[in-house]
């Protein structure tokens, strides 16, 4: 900036001249912002203080330094008006440009602090309800003619001869059975025709009346019908019997009528005839026969009943039995294939098994194996030893023995910290991506996703965010 020097002139109160010491002070000019300048007198020595200071007029000098600088500050201003740039609008942009930085800093921070909060705070946790799988096995049981322990002893003599039946204790008993048993005849043929139903015969005379079988019946329209049997109508009496027709045909099923008896003397005709109180039938002729079906389904009801009458004789015994014939039973019929029969009769006989033995020892024996099915990562959630199915295979008469199978199922489910779920596969997955991937899994049968923060629809970017969770059985 231009700096000017101020002069100050001095008077002193004595009569001899009073010397001039003038000070250099530089003075700042701004543009537009004129000042005032006050130029204080030096200190003057104590001999130069006595008497009156009287001040020489500046009034010229100051003039001409207003006229300077105005000159100054008008040029300064002509120069920055050629620029452009109004010297008013300096200080604005100034403060534009701070608060533009203010501003992104502020966005900045922003941003800085939710990747800070979303690799810090947020995780996800997925909470997985297993779905129980069934399981199946069979194991083969040994049971020996008479009451025995399940001793190592036994056990091992049983493992040293390769047998891979597992010995439980139980009861073998063999007894005699016998059963006979009528069935009806299924087969059936066609033979024609017949007609059937039912008059009574009426009596109005004063003596009895013998007819033969096969005697004539006229209806009213002239239809014939013959009685099936010979009766003896007392006087004053009646008596019931079946009909039937020569050539059965559909319009000799009549309704209720009265009919003569053209074989006697006709002044008994109105007094000994016959009367049907319901209408005859018109049917097919069927006759019946044997079918071979119908001798196997005996031949097999006739062996079941074999068992049951053991059955009913070892039921006071107590105890859960299972029977079986140790050998194919004999049956027998009284009739064979195309007999012409209404039914037949079978007969049977052989030797019936019965097998007692500890359920409580086969059911622990089918949990031990189901035990060893179950994988590491899962649990045996459910086995119920009443729904195990035995069946007695077949009888040893040998050593006694009898071997039983034993089918059973079982129901498992995911431990609680199992790992079936690989974390590091759902890193960055959004939820529908989630959700493709656990629906992936047999064994789950349902879960729940809990996103932190819940808005955040997205796994996390760090595996160790990923929580993973699975329902214990109660």
């Amino acid at each position: 900036m231009p700096r000017a020097k101020a002069t100050v002139k001095k008077t002193s109160a004595k009569s001899s001249p009073i010397k001039k010491r003038t000070k250099k002070v530089l003075v700042d000019v701004i543009a537009d912002e004129p000042k005032e300048f006050i130029v204080e007198p030096e200190t003057t020595t104590s001999e130069e203080a006595v008497g009156k200071f009287t001040a020489t007029p500046i009034t010229d000098d100051i003039d001409q330094q207003k006229n300077f600088y105005s000159s100054l500050a008008s040029e300064m201003k002509s120069k920055k008006s050629k620029t452009g740039i109004p010297a008013t609008d300096a200080p604005r942009k100034t403060i534009n440009l701070y608060r533009r930085l203010a501003l992104k800093f502020v966005i900045f921070t922003a941003i800085l602090v939710a990747i800070v909060i979303y690799f810090s705070f947020s995780k996800l946790t997925i909470t997985i309800t297993p779905k129980g799988e069934i399981i199946s096995d069979t194991i083969l049981l040994k049971v020996a003619g008479s009451q025995i322990a399940t001793t190592s002893a036994t056990v091992a003599a049983n493992n040293e001869q390769n047998d891979p039946r597992e010995l439980v204790p139980g009861t073998v008993q063999v007894t005699e059975a016998t059963a006979q048993k009528s069935y009806s005849a299924t087969g059936q043929e066609e033979t024609g025709a017949e007609i059937s139903g039912t008059v009574k015969i009426i009596n109005n005379y004063n003596k009895g009346q013998a007819l033969v079988a096969t005697t004539r019946l006229l209806s009213a329209d002239n239809k014939l019908f013959r009685i099936k049997n010979a009766v003896n109508v007392p006087a004053g009496g009646q008596v019931s019997v079946d009909i039937y027709a020569d050539k059965p045909t559909t319009d000799l099923a009549i309704g209720p009528s009265t009919f003569t008896i053209p074989g006697l003397w006709l002044g008994l005709q109105d007094k000994i005839y016959a009367r049907s109180d319901t209408a005859f039938n018109y049917q097919n002729k069927i006759t019946k026969f044997i079918n071979p079906s119908d001798l196997q389904g005996a031949s097999t009801d006739i062996k079941n009943q074999l068992i049951a009458n053991t059955q009913a004789n070892l039921s006071s015994q107590g105890g859960d039995w299972l029977y079986d014939t140790s050998e194919p039973a004999l049956v027998t019929f009284n009739a064979k294939s195309g007999d012409k029969l209404n039914e037949f009769t079978a007969t049977a006989h052989g030797k019936i098994i019965a097998v007692s033995f500890s359920k409580e020892q086969a059911a622990k024996l089918a949990a031990s194996k189901l035990n060893l099915l179950v994988p590491d990562d899962k649990i045996l959630t459910e086995f119920k030893p009443g729904e195990i199915t035995y069946i007695l295979q077949n009888y040893n008469p040998k050593d006694g023995s009898a071997t039983i199978q034993a089918s059973f199922t079982g129901t498992m489910m995911l431990k609680s910290d199992a790992t079936i779920v690989d974390r590091q596969k759902l890193v960055d997955l959004n939820q529908a991506q989630i959700d493709n991937y656990l629906q992936s899994f047999p064994e789950i049968k349902d879960y729940d996703l809990s996103f932190f923060p819940s808005f955040i629809k997205k796994a996390p970017s760090l595996v160790d965010r990923i929580k993973i969770k699975i329902n214990t059985v109660n």
